[in-house]
C-alpha cells in the first residue's frame, strides 16, 4: 500500500477510535453492566492506542535520544490510564483512591518535562554528551513529585478540611500546587516556542501543526485550574485530554518533518532505481524491494549470509543483517571484472617486459663490468710494463744461472717486484672502488710495509715513515710515491745495504726524502731522474729528495 494511503487510513482509524471513546464517555445510564462496558471499552481503546504509539515510536524514530524520550512519554500515558482505570473501576476505599490520585502527578509532571526535553533534543547530535539542562529539568520535576507524595505531611499542594483518609472531593489548593501548575504551563509554552523556532519546513508554512494541540492543551489546563464548568462537562477527563494533546503535538512534529522518522520504506526503495535490493524477514519472505533484484534460492541466500557476499555471473550479491530479517543488494561488477581482467593481462605483459629488461640490464651490467675490468687490467699493465719486463729478465737469468747465491738473489728480487705488482694493483682497484678518486696515506703505508718486509730477502734493511696516515689525498700522488719507491729500489738493488723512505706533507704538498747506505756512488744509478737532489752526507750515507708535481 502506498505511504499516503497508509497514512490516511491510520489517521482515519485513530480519529474513529477517539470518536468511539468519546461516545462511550457520553453514555450515562442506570444500567451498571452497560455503563461498565462503555467505560472499559473507552479505557481499552485509549490503552491500545498509546501502546501502539509506543511501538510506532520505537520502530520509526531515527534519533536515539528523541526515541527514548518519546517512548518514555508513551509509557507514562499507558501508566496514567492504568492508574485511572484501577482508581475508578477497581479500588473502592478512599485510601486507595487517594494514593492513585497522588500517583497521577508522576505522569502529569514527567510528560510535559519530557516533552520539553524532546523539543530541546531536536537538531542535537545523537552521540553527544547529555547536557546539564536535560538533567536539571528532570531533577526539578522529581522534586515536585516528592512534594506531592509528602503532601499529607505539609499540605502545601492540597489542603484538606476533613480528617484522614483524605478525599479528592473536599480540598483547596496550596502554594506548591500553583508551582506545579506553573511548571506544567512553563513546559508546554517552552515546548511550543522551541518547536516553532526549530522548524525545518521551508518558510515555516506548517509550523502550526504541532502548535494547535499545544495551545488547546494549555488553554484546557488553565480552564481546568480555574474550574470552568463547561470544561468538566465537555472535556472533563484529565487523563484523556492531556494524553491526546501530547500525542497530537509530537505526531504533528513527525507529520510536518520536525522529528525525522524512517518510514516510507517502500517508496524509498522504489524511487531508488540505481539500487537493486530487498528486505526480507528471517524466513526470507520479501517485504520491500527495489529495481530488478533477482529471485534467489534459499540455498544461495544462506551462502550469501555465510560469506557476507558472493559473486554470481558478474553480479556481486551482498548481505547485512537487520532487525527482524535480512537486507540483500546486488552490484553489477561485470565492467569491473572486464577491467580487472584487462589489468591482469597488462600486468602479465609488464611482468614479462620487466623480466626482459632486467635480463638485458644484467647482461649490460656484466658487459660493462667486464669492460671495466679489462680497462683496469690494460691500464695496470701499461703502467707496470717495465716491471713485467724486469720479471721476465730475472726469470731468464734464473734459468741460466748455476750459482746458488745468484739464484737466491734473483728469486728475492722476483719476490720484491711481484709484491710491488700486487700492491700496485690493489691501490688502483681501491682508487676506482672509492668515491672521489682518492687514496689515504694508510693505503700507501700498507704497500710500503709489505715491500719493506720483502726487501729483507735481498739483505736490505728497509724502513719507512708516513705522516698522517688517515688523511685522504689525490690517488695519483699516492701512486707516484709508491712508484718512486719501487723505481729507487730497482735501481739500487745491488749497491745499497739499507734504506729509509720518508713521506711527509708540507704546505699541502707531499715531500719524499730517502736515506740510503751504500759504499758506491749512486749518481750513475739515478741519472734517469735529473730532477732528484742527491747528496752524500757521510762516507756511506746518501740523502735523496724527490719533488712531486
Amino acid at each position: 500500500m502506498p505511504y499516503k494511503k497508509k497514512r490516511f487510513f491510520s489517521y482515519t482509524t485513530i480519529f474513529l477510535c477517539v470518536l468511539v471513546a468519546y461516545t462511550c464517555r457520553l453514555i450515562d445510564t442506570d444500567n451498571n453492566l452497560l455503563q461498565s462496558l462503555a467505560d472499559q471499552c473507552r479505557t481499552s481503546i485509549y490503552l491500545g492506542m498509546y501502546c501502539a504509539w509506543v511501538i510506532y515510536l520505537n520502530k520509526h524514530i531515527v534519533h536515539k535520544r528523541m526515541r527514548q524520550c518519546l517512548t518514555a512519554i508513551g509509557c507514562l500515558m499507558v501508566f496514567w490510564f492504568f492508574l485511572r482505570t484501577i482508581k475508578y473501576h477497581v479500588f473502592q476505599d478512599p485510601l486507595s483512591e487517594h494514593i492513585c490520585w497522588y500517583l497521577y502527578y508522576i505522569p502529569m509532571l514527567l510528560i510535559p518535562t519530557l516533552g520539553l526535553n524532546a523539543a530541546l533534543l531536536l537538531e542535537e547530535k545523537e552521540n553527544g554528551k547529555i547536557k546539564k539542562k536535560h538533567v536539571l529539568l528532570l531533577v526539578f520535576a522529581a522534586v515536585l513529585i516528592i512534594g506531592v507524595f509528602t503532601n499529607d505531611l505539609h499540605q502545601q499542594v492540597f489542603h484538606f478540611y476533613l480528617n484522614p483518609p483524605y478525599s479528592d472531593k473536599n480540598y483547596s489548593y496550596g502554594f506548591l500546587f500553583f508551582v506545579i501548575q506553573g511548571w506544567i504551563i512553563f513546559c508546554l509554552i517552552a515546548m511550543d516556542i522551541i518547536l516553532i523556532h526549530k522548524s525545518k519546513i521551508s518558510g515555516k508554512k506548517r509550523f502550526w501543526l504541532p502548535v494547535i494541540p499545544g495551545i488547546i492543551l494549555l488553554a484546557w489546563n488553565i480552564a481546568n485550574i480555574l474550574r470552568v464548568p463547561m470544561i468538566s462537562t465537555i472535556a472533563g477527563d484529565l487523563t484523556a485530554i492531556c494524553c491526546l494533546c501530547i500525542v497530537a503535538i509530537f505526531q504533528s512534529c513527525i507529520l510536518c518533518g520536525l522529528i525525522p522518522t524512517n518510514s516510507r520504506y517502500f517508496e524509498l526503495f522504489q524511487s531508488n532505481g540505481s539500487l537493486d535490493a530487498e528486505i526480507t524477514d528471517n524466513t526470507f519472505h520479501r517485504y520491500y524491494y527495489s529495481g530488478n533484484f533477482p529471485k534467489l534460492t534459499e540455498e544461495l541466500r544462506e551462502c550469501v549470509i555465510a560469506n557476507s557476499s558472493i559473486q554470481e555471473n558478474g553480479v556481486l550479491i551482498k548481505h547485512i543483517p537487520v532487525k527482524g530479517g535480512h537486507l540483500f543488494w546486488t552490484e553489477d561488477i561485470s565492467v569491473l571484472l572486464d577491467q580487472y581482467q584487462d589489468i591482469e593481462e597488462q600486468q602479465e605483459e609488464l611482468t614479462e617486459r620487466n623480466q626482459l629488461l632486467q635480463m638485458t640490464y644484467q647482461k649490460e651490467a656484466a658487459r660493462k663490468k667486464l669492460e671495466e675490468q679489462n680497462r683496469l687490467l690494460n691500464m695496470i699493465q701499461d703502467q707496470t710494463y717495465k716491471q713485467y719486463e724486469l720479471l721476465s729478465s730475472y726469470m731468464k737469468k734464473l734459468e741460466q744461472t748455476e750459482s746458488r747465491e745468484e739464484y737466491d738473489m734473483l728469486l728475492s728480487k722476483i719476490v720484491v717486484v711481484g709484491t710491488y705488482l700486487k700492491r700496485r694493483k690493489n691501490l688502483v682497484l681501491t682508487r676506482y672502488s672509492s668515491q672521489g678518486d682518492s687514496l689515504t696515506m694508510a693505503d700507501l703505508k700498507q704497500s710500503l710495509a709489505e715491500s719493506c718486509e720483502n726487501l729483507k730477502l735481498c739483505r736490505i734493511r728497509a724502513a719507512y715513515y708516513v705522516q698522517d696516515k688517515e688523511k685522504q689525498l689525490q690517488a695519483d700522488d699516492i701512486l707516484n710515491c709508491y712508484d718512486f719507491f719501487e723505481w729507487l729500489i730497482e735501481q739500487l738493488f745491488d749497491v745499497i745495504n739499507s734504506v729509509f723512505f720518508r713521506v711527509t706533507q708540507i704546505d699541502e704538498k707531499l715531500q719524499i726524502s730517502v736515506h740510503v747506505m751504500s759504499s758506491t756512488d749512486i749518481h750513475n744509478f739515478l741519472k734517469e731522474r735529473p730532477e732528484l737532489l742527491i747528496q752524500q752526507e757521510e762516507e756511506q750515507e746518501w740523502f735523496i729528495r724527490c719533488p712531486l708535481s
